[in-house]
């Protein structure tokens, strides 16, 4: 049993939940992030505030509302057969009904708008359990801190995949970063505009990745012998007991479920997004630092059709060894956009070319496909009654995805 809590903290640590077994919304997601859910709860007692209450009688009505609210969660919890203030440890439809309309209950009595606020509450609070979900359900914080630090841990590889990428992407972004018509694009962007643009050319880059991580996922998740897979099983640095091939009697490759396998892709995505970002910051810097001395702001002004510099185009201004260096809305806007642009080409590059997909996707997915392995062995104890889970005998994970 303790090897089993054990590996499952792994799993969590890696940002793969729902590698557990019987990983479900209802007891691992919404009562992990119970204590969360509990303070937006009570929060929503400012839904009652409004203008018709002021001074010591609206400190009167967030107190009377506050009361509400913990009234009806303690009428569930005894209905539930649970403590009166005790947190649930299994979240059905009952309690996130709860979390949804009950706090509706003071803005209806109390706010200045009742429909509205009621409406406002209901649409804030179902937010919450989708990010809740999301954040908590597929390990996003443990992802990203996996992430940085697989990144950290293979720094020189990372910067050997940028100093082969930069050449490649430099000579197409260097003939559009001098070229006038793109300037005055620039100089016409509006906030919205641009964050528009930037967004859609991250967003199809990600989906030149994505579109390539079914393929790698089945490809990882394939085993060709219990041989192969106890060898990675050990080598993943998981706190897994060395598994032994002579008593693995299951599938060595148990199917995965469409969350496991959503789970493990947005884990592969997430880091090859980080190393992209990396390649595009990379390259932002550069033309950042290219365009400050390259780029005079007479040229600026003739590229943007503009009469002359105004105060508020200029980012900083300085001085070097006698030459004026200036940093403009203008060169940010470009080099924002060029940075994106670059982050699209990268990941295209990385999709279609041979050499590139190999040195990008699979020391990507050299670790995720060890802690595959770490599952099936886990999930061939379990079957076996290392943990007395009751595991299916056939290797799968017998738990359906979380709804």
């Amino acid at each position: 049993m303790d090897e089993r809590h054990a590996v499952e903290r792994w799993f969590l640590r890696q940002g793969l939940p729902h590698l557990i077994h019987e990983y479900r919304a209802s007891t691992d997601v919404f009562t992990r992030a119970a204590p969360f859910l509990v303070l937006v709860f009570l929060f929503n007692v400012f839904g009652a505030f409004g203008d018709r209450f002021t001074g010591w009688s609206q400190a009167g009505v967030a107190v009377l509302s506050a009361l509400l609210i913990l009234g009806v969660a303690v009428t569930v919890n005894v209905i539930r057969g649970r403590r009166a203030l005790q947190l649930p440890d299994d979240v059905g439809p009952v309690e996130l009904l709860t979390f949804v309309i009950a706090p509706t209950i003071p803005a209806l009595l109390f706010g200045g708008e009742p429909l509205l606020g009621a409406v406002g509450i209901v649409v804030l609070n179902l937010v919450v359990l989708g990010l809740v979900y999301l954040i908590v359900g597929y390990g996003l914080v443990p992802t990203t801190v996996w992430a940085l630090r697989q990144t950290y841990r293979h720094l020189s590889q990372v910067l050997t995949l940028m100093g082969r990428a930069l050449p490649f992407v430099l000579v197409f972004s260097a003939f559009l970063f001098l070229n006038a018509e793109l300037w005055q694009v620039a100089r016409d962007f509006t906030g919205l505009s641009f964050a528009v643009t930037v967004g859609l050319l991250l967003a199809v880059a990600a989906a030149f990745i994505a579109l390539r991580i079914p393929r790698e996922i089945a490809e990882i998740a394939r085993f060709e012998s219990w041989d192969r897979v106890c060898a990675l099983a050990g080598g993943a640095g998981s706190p897994l007991a060395p598994p032994d091939p002579e008593t693995m009697t299951g599938r060595c490759d148990p199917p995965l479920t469409r969350a496991d396998r959503f789970n493990v892709g947005l884990v592969v995505l997430f880091n090859m997004g980080l190393q992209i970002v990396l390649v595009s910051v990379a390259i932002g810097l550069f033309y950042v630092a290219f365009g400050v001395f390259a780029v005079r702001s007479d040229t600026i002004v003739l590229w943007t059709s503009l009469s002359e510099l105004g105060q508020d185009d200029v980012v900083a201004r300085g001085t070097l060894w006698g030459t004026e260096l200036v940093l403009t809305d203008e060169l940010l806007q470009v080099v924002g956009f060029l940075s994106a642009f670059s982050a699209l080409q990268f990941a295209v590059a990385a999709v279609t070319d041979g050499a590139y997909r190999q040195e990008f996707f699979d020391e990507v997915t050299a670790e995720v496909r060890q802690a595959l392995a770490v599952r099936s062995v886990y999930l061939d104890r379990l079957a076996g009654g290392g943990a007395g889970s009751g595991a299916p005998a056939d290797g799968t994970t017998g738990a359906e995805p979380i709804p």
